[in-house]
């Protein structure tokens, strides 16, 4: 490295006895060169150790990258809002280069949604993209073959979709997620045979992410091997019914009062904390566990409504997917295909000290 540091490319063009101009084209990976003097160049960069500047030759491309990303519709206060933070920090990190960024966004309920806004995106013909995938394996699978035909790298985010092949994924093992929260809904329990509900959000018959379901798998996994005679109970909640939401969980808990240990797989377990509050406080205190650390879900913990929160850093999930993909896609630095972040316990005791 040392030797490397002092050796121009006009060095090594004298050392192969070729031109500057064929030099930086075999640095480069340009064409227009003959395979002797290939042949030349690679025999001197070899000898010396030469490790291109991928930095340096990138800005001095010139050239403007598209980066786009298609995620769900989400509020102000949600794990994909943080996501989108870290992916438009990404881009401001790397503000040297001509970078482009645009966000594509779907109904995550809706299949039509999602595949309009994939048109979209491919009309746009980006350098890069970055996806937040829907629940449908075939539609996902169609989008994902079109930006191949094109030769559009992409990364997964969220859900990890094993038989795609993406640049990157960043996100939780979801199986091993799930079985995480029924270990503690082992210990919460002391293993005694009780009822947990778990509460699904809902739309058009199915949740938003293939992320949850797969939590779900692992939770009741757990559940089977290790407290095979708790009861679990399935209750539906509807995105779009507000009000229907207090009127299921209300009959849900007039009817089960037994029931004292409760989760869901989403950032939604501070629906269930608020309307245990407000609307029967009088009822036993029930258990909840839930997932993400957006604020509606910290101040139920904070104030003892929820009990347990699994965090997983969403904002540095999008920091970092957009990083991979600016070394693969603009450096052309080979990165690591799967990124598994945390799965991380929160509680009244530590939320505090978390930061993303």
């Amino acid at each position: 490295m040392e030797i490397q540091s002092k050796i121009r490319i006009k060095d090594i063009a004298e050392m192969a006895g070729v031109s500057v101009g064929t030099v930086d084209r075999v640095i480069h990976g340009r064409t227009n060169v003959s395979q002797r003097s290939y042949e030349k160049v690679q025999k001197v960069l070899d000898e010396i150790n030469y490790v291109p500047n991928h930095y340096a030759s990138a800005l001095a491309s010139n050239k403007i990258y598209k980066f786009v990303a298609i995620l769900p519709m989400h509020e102000v206060d949600s794990y994909w809002a943080r996501v989108e933070k870290g992916l438009t920090e990404g881009v401001r990190k790397f503000n040297d280069f001509k970078i482009s960024f645009t966000i594509f966004s779907y109904d995550p309920f809706n299949d039509e949604s999602f595949k309009t806004e994939c048109n979209n995106l491919i009309a746009s013909e980006p350098d890069a993209v970055i996806i937040g995938p829907i629940f449908n394996h075939t539609i996902m699978q169609n989008f994902v073959t079109q930006l191949a035909d094109r030769s559009i790298p992409y990364a997964l985010l969220d859900s990890n979709w094993p038989e795609f092949d993406p640049v990157t994924f960043y996100g939780q093992d979801s199986i091993k997620s799930g079985e995480f929260s029924g270990r503690i809904m082992q210990m919460a329990t002391s293993g005694n045979d009780s009822k947990i509900a778990i509460f699904r959000v809902m739309g058009e018959g199915r949740v938003a992410s293939r992320q949850q379901m797969n939590r779900e798998v692992g939770f009741r996994n757990y559940m089977k091997e290790h407290c095979p005679k708790a009861e679990i109970l399935d209750v539906n909640l509807y995105a779009y019914d507000k009000e229907g939401m207090k009127k299921i969980l209300r009959d849900f808990f007039t009817k089960n009062p037994d029931v004292l240990y409760a989760l869901s797989f989403n950032s939604s377990i501070h629906l269930v904390g608020n309307f245990l509050h407000t609307e029967m406080p009088d009822h036993p205190h029930v258990t909840l566990l839930g997932y993400d650390a957006v604020d509606a879900n910290v101040k139920c913990v904070k104030e003892g409504m929820v009990d347990f929160l699994v965090a997983q850093h969403p904002h540095d999930q999008g920091l970092n997917c957009f990083r991979t993909m600016f070394n693969a896609c603009v450096l052309h630095i080979k990165q690591k295909r799967d990124h598994y972040v945390s799965i991380e316990l929160l509680t009244k005791e530590n939320i505090d000290f978390y930061t993303d």
